[in-house]
């Protein structure tokens, strides 16, 4: 199978407002999963919601998956096995945020992944993203999960 994997170089871009559900609230009480704010004293008054470290690795590991249509081994697919997320900005509800990928290493059936996020008003950076995925027969994966 690995002969028949893609070459690094693969690039994708996109652009996206960022809407409540990409959030993380700071300082208040989090719904989705639930939990309270680390500071005790905090008020509801200094809740805030920005792009959430989650929402960067979500960003990067979809773009790069897309990214790689059409390029894997027939009935193949990757999985999400290893990320390293640095969440380097705040970025609130209604700014623009432009993501980019990258193919950058293909060894055996594993693929990484380089992802940038910045501002798209001041290209400010806002995280980077190093994401592996493991190239898997579908069918093989499927059996092994009990499906």
């Amino acid at each position: 199978m690995t002969e028949d994997l893609p070459e690094p170089g693969i690039t994708a871009e996109r652009t996206f407002e960022i809407e409540r559900r990409h959030t993380t609230n700071l300082f208040g009480e989090q719904e989705t999963p639930p939990g309270a704010p680390a500071a005790t004293d905090a008020t509801p008054e200094e809740s805030i919601r920005v792009l959430g470290t989650p929402q960067l690795l979500a960003e990067v590991e979809f773009l790069g998956r897309q990214s790689l249509r059409g390029t894997l081994p027939d009935g193949s697919g990757v999985v999400g096995i290893d990320a390293d997320v640095t969440h380097l900005s705040a970025i609130p509800v209604g700014k623009a945020v432009h993501v980019r990928t990258e193919l950058t290493d293909v060894t055996d059936r594993t693929l990484t992944i380089e992802g940038t996020l910045s501002s798209a008003d001041t290209d400010e950076p806002i995280g980077e993203v190093t994401n592996r995925l493991r190239v898997v027969r579908r069918e093989s994966f499927r059996e092994r999960i009990g499906l």
